[in-house]
């Protein structure tokens, strides 16, 4: 054989052993009888935040638009600089509504003549100190005002709507008022009811409608029969099917969709809102309990007005409804870190303390107590499960940690049970219970960091991944940044012991207003939908198994690249083994399980799938149904297990474990 025929002979044998090395499949190795860590089993909650509309147009099942007349109300120093709010520390914010009567346009047909007005004369109360005037003076064939809610009000045939609004006239004046749901323009009325003798003082006015006929894009309309004038304030309506047909409830299925995920607790409400643009703006508890004609709303720091309707009362009724522990970020004693922030004196942080402990006292306290009466007279006399409290939001540096140390000494006089979170690792070398972590990036980054804490220090505080989630490199979201996500999540099971909690942020965005540009859960007025991110920690969520086990992965390739993540662990209830994979390849992959240190498994293995042939695949209001879990099964041979990963895809697989 010449030389060159054996250099030919030589290459010819690479190429076959290297094909051969390249179509090995991977192999998972479960050690069945080596247990790893327990899983904490608050592990998967969520995280709720006003921002993209989240409550007010979204979770939050009001109706009416500007249904107090104060969206041009600004925080204490702040001004309008053009289209945009600039607080006196030199932050500015977007603009978001047009004028002071968003959401209100005058109704004229024929001759008609008459407008609207905000005014100031003759408040409700302090904490609405603004009404809408409509004037009506040549009534012609109608004159009147409508409001067209969120993007459309959505009306369906049959269905109950309860509308309720304060009202005034001057003096001894009285109206009658044709109150009806109609179509976008009014070329059609779906349900109507007349009012008569309206007015006098400011009084409460109610009345409800069944629609007969299903609009997605209706409004609200008010119309006098006379030339007058009447005032209006808190105009609000309702379905009658809120979740639990609870007053001033939220949405049925927002919330349904939030109870398929069996969350372990609700951190609310923010986020950056916790501190605000300036201290006035920060979130103020005691504005958003009660009476909602009592509440006072405040400039949202993403832009736009919230009435505080959904409040305190109904984020902590939401944690009971859902069966999930509440915790709240309250305020540290300084506006958002990141927005020029307006840091209260040293003298005054006891007046921020005073009001953390007073929202911890209408949750946790007697109902003899100041604070517990009132929630009892809010309708629930019972303390709720409030099990955690964190102190501010993303906040560091020294003023951080002296206020934290105040916070956590008289939170825990009051409250020795209740766990604190903090958002430093540590405050002043002394370890905290458990600190807050945050995580955005790209798909890399979340792949390159499911081992970020297989090296944390055991002997450091505990940790809450307040916030996570791939927002770059995917547009609005798709099925690579769902994958990302839950290689990420892998690592934090598997690391449980130090990872106790994490939630996704933010939770809801309303398709009409997007701040943050991924969210995990889609909403207008009529629909609401979970992108493949929901669908991913969902899964996570409902095969939390008791406690994992030694798992690993060979990696036939022989690079750098990793395609495939996974861990087994153990649901004892269950008597089952869970398997989660994650393949990133865009193809099918055969992989092999090989369990270790037990003798038989059960002999079918149930599988969900959540995966499509297109990475950038995702779910919309329109097409609610395209990356979803999808449920299998098949039968096992042995203890060695061959199986074909669908492409782009995260799969769960429980088997029954036999004893013996």
């Amino acid at each position: 054989m010449s030389s060159g025929e054996k250099v030919l002979l030589t290459l010819a044998i690479t190429v076959l052993l290297w094909a051969g090395t390249v179509a090995q499949e991977p192999v998972i190795t479960i050690s069945a009888n080596k247990k790893g860590v327990e899983v904490s089993k608050t592990l998967y909650g969520i995280f709720f935040e006003e921002i993209n509309h989240a409550g007010e147009g979204g979770l939050y099942a009001e109706m009416v638009l500007n249904r107090d007349f104060e969206y041009n109300t600004l925080p204490e120093g702040a001004a309008w600089a053009g289209n945009l709010l600039r607080t006196k520390d030199g932050w500015q914010e977007r603009k978001w509504f047009a004028n002071s009567l968003h959401g209100w346009s005058v109704i004229k047909k024929g001759p008609a003549q008459g407008y609207i007005k905000q005014v100031s004369d003759e408040p409700l109360n302090d904490h609405n100190p603004h009404s809408m005037r409509l004037i009506c003076f040549n009534n012609g064939e109608k004159t009147g005002v409508a409001n067209n809610g969120f993007w459309g009000m959505n009306f369906i045939a049959g269905q109950k709507y309860d509308l309720s609004f304060y009202a005034r006239t001057n003096e001894s004046a009285r109206v009658n008022l044709s109150i009806a749901l109609e179509s976008a323009i009014g070329h059609q009325i779906y349900a109507k009811s007349d009012l008569q003798d309206v007015g006098g003082d400011w009084r409460k006015y109610t009345c409800s409608f069944i629609p007969d006929a299903s609009d997605s894009n209706g409004r609200l309309a008010f119309y006098l029969s006379t030339s007058d004038t009447v005032w209006f304030d808190v105009v609000s309506m309702f379905p009658r099917n809120t979740f639990k047909n609870r007053n001033n409830g939220l949405r049925s299925d927002a919330v349904q969709l939030l109870t398929g995920m069996k969350p372990s607790f609700v951190r609310f409400p923010g986020g950056a809102i916790v501190g605000g643009l300036n201290l006035d703006n920060r979130i103020q508890w005691k504005n958003s309990v009660g009476d909602i004609a009592q509440r006072k709303g405040t400039m949202n720091l993403w832009g736009y007005w919230t009435s505080n309707g959904l409040g305190f009362h109904e984020y902590l009724q939401l944690c009971e409804d859902i069966g999930a522990d509440a915790l709240w970020v309250c305020n540290p004693g300084f506006s958002d870190n990141y927005r020029n922030s307006e840091v209260a004196r040293p003298e005054d942080v006891h007046l921020f303390v005073q009001e953390a402990i007073d929202g911890l006292e209408y949750a946790l306290g007697p109902a003899d107590s100041h604070w517990g009466a009132m929630r009892a007279a809010n309708g629930h006399p019972e303390p709720f499960n409030m099990k955690y409290i964190e102190i501010g939001n993303e906040a560091s540096g020294k003023i951080y940690a002296d206020n934290y140390r105040i916070f956590y000494k008289a939170i825990k006089e009051k409250y020795p049970d209740l766990i604190i979170i903090s958002n430093s690792d540590k405050v002043d070398g002394e370890t905290v219970e458990i600190t807050d972590h945050h995580k955005y990036g790209s798909p890399d980054d979340f792949f390159n960091s499911s081992s970020q804490y297989n090296s944390y220090d055991r002997k450091g505080p505990g940790v809450y991944v307040g916030e996570y989630g791939v927002t770059s490199g995917v547009g609005e979201g798709n099925l690579t940044a769902a994958l990302a996500e839950a290689s990420y999540l892998i690592g934090l099971e598997r690391n449980s012991d130090i990872v106790k909690m994490s939630s996704y942020a933010p939770l809801f965005f309303n398709v009409n207003d997007i701040a943050w540009p991924v969210s995990m859960i889609a909403i207008d007025n009529a629909r609401v939908a979970g992108r493949s991110s929901f669908y991913v920690q969902k899964l996570f969520a409902l095969n939390r198994p008791d406690f994992t086990l030694e798992t690993s992965v060979s990696n036939p390739a022989g690079n750098n690249y990793q395609e495939i993540w996974a861990l087994a662990g153990f649901d004892i209830q269950a008597g089952e083994y869970i398997v989660k994979v994650v393949n990133r390849k865009q193809a099918e992959l055969p992989v092999k399980f090989n369990f270790e240190g037990i003798k038989k498994l059960g002999k079918v293995a149930k599988v969900t799938t959540l995966w499509h042939t297109d990475p950038a695949a995702e779910n919309s209001l329109d097409n609610p149904g395209e990356v979803v879990p999808q449920k299998t099964e098949f039968a096992v041979e042995g203890l060695n297990i061959e199986y074909t990963l669908r492409p782009n895809s995260l799969t769960v697989i429980r088997i029954q474990a036999v004893k013996r």
